[in-house]
């Protein structure tokens, strides 16, 4: 029995009706019934059909395979905790105050780590050199499931002091979730893959396809890329027609200087047009999201992520519901059209996942108690 079973033995409980899921994220239940075509278009971004062709402009990238009976145990391990909160909440707090993953919370995370750990604790070391990498899944990462694992609240917890106006709350939460991403061992990954509703939710669209099986667990190096100088780009017919501040809910000094921003902004057109465009429409992709990291002190560009062009995918500063016309290019405007914060937002906090509020409040509480 995993070890933070026998520390809680907990009553049984009663039926749950189905999965709680966090309102503040994106709802994609509803895209589980989605057609084909849907499905087409998430697959194609998924990291498989882009990473070798475009090796030369993207992080180094391992993948560990992810057999399909390890896949149900992931699903299994996730719709397990979901009705055992007070298991989770149990890990988390461990973590807060010890900085590693005590014992397991389920069988099922036993049998995936039996099953991954050696391929898991390869790749990280052939890829970090004890400095972690970047993990995900094939399609998303698990970053929702650090406010769940006590990861984001430990981050936040060594960053935070009495006194942080609006702004600098907001950026140390989103420096928090990028260094919440970074995996240094298999115990910290797999904790994160079977606490992610992000990956339970693409795992169920894999398996509406099991005859195209072709799902890994994917580490990147990591690269320095500030948190104000990742970009997320729309790609429509192969035309880059928007491009918007990644980190949407700060505002950054860096970014409100017009004369970097078009430094910046001519940097990323150059890196696409002359380096992804063309292999890209080579290979059959014309509609897609791109994320873009900067490296400033380096003037170099890099290719973090490829999205599907959905509304599943955040809009960032541009809305699919009323800016479709303008995220496609058919609306009458300069292209790409580019949007940053351009000045702190008052109230921004009360914008936050309910994940990110919950751990603000109980850490402010605890300094001001």
């Amino acid at each position: 029995m995993a070890f933070l079973e026998q520390l809680l033995n907990p009553p049984p409980l009663k039926k749950t009706p189905g999965i709680v899921h966090d309102a503040s994220r994106p709802d994609m239940r509803n895209t589980l019934e989605i057609s084909d075509k849907y499905d087409k278009s998430v697959i194609q971004a998924n990291i498989e059909n882009w990473s070798e062709i475009l090796r030369d402009f993207t992080p180094h990238t391992l993948l560990v395979p992810l057999s399909q009976s390890n896949a149900r145990l992931l699903q299994q391990a996730y719709e397990n905790l979901e009705k055992r909160p007070e298991a989770v909440s149990v890990a988390a707090k461990i973590f807060v105050s010890a900085g590693v993953h005590v014992g397991t919370l389920n069988e099922e995370e036993d049998a995936l780590l039996a099953s991954l750990s050696s391929s898991i604790d390869s790749a990280i070391a052939q890829l970090s050199v004890g400095q972690g990498c970047f993990m995900k899944l094939s399609s998303r990462s698990p970053k929702d499931a650090a406010a769940r694992s006590g990861v984001f609240e430990r981050f936040y917890r060594e960053a935070y002091y009495h006194g942080l106006d609006e702004n600098s709350k907001i950026r140390i939460l989103c420096e928090a979730e990028s260094s919440a991403l970074r995996f240094k061992d298999a115990a910290s990954v797999i904790r994160a893959l079977i606490l992610s509703e992000r990956v339970w939710q693409d795992l169920i669209l894999a398996f509406r396809h099991p005859e195209d099986w072709n799902l890994n667990i994917v580490f990147r190096s990591w690269e320095p890329v500030p948190i104000d100088m990742e970009f997320r780009t729309f790609v429509s017919s192969n035309r880059m027609t928007c491009i918007s501040q990644y980190a949407y809910q700060l505002h950054s000094l860096a970014l409100t200087d017009p004369g970097n921003l078009a430094t910046t902004v001519e940097i990323i057109k150059t890196f696409f047009e002359e380096n992804l465009r063309p292999i890209l429409a080579y290979n059959g992709f014309e509609d897609y999201v791109l994320d873009i990291g900067i490296i400033p002190s380096e003037r170099r560009a890099i290719l973090i992520e490829m999205n599907p062009f959905e509304e599943t995918t955040d809009g960032a500063l541009f809305s699919w519901t009323e800016e479709r016309d303008l995220i496609e290019g058919k609306r009458m405007a300069v292209y790409p059209v580019v949007r940053i914060t351009e000045r702190p937002r008052t109230g921004s906090l009360v914008m936050l996942p309910k994940s990110w509020k919950t751990v603000v409040e109980k850490v402010e509480k605890d300094h001001h108690s």
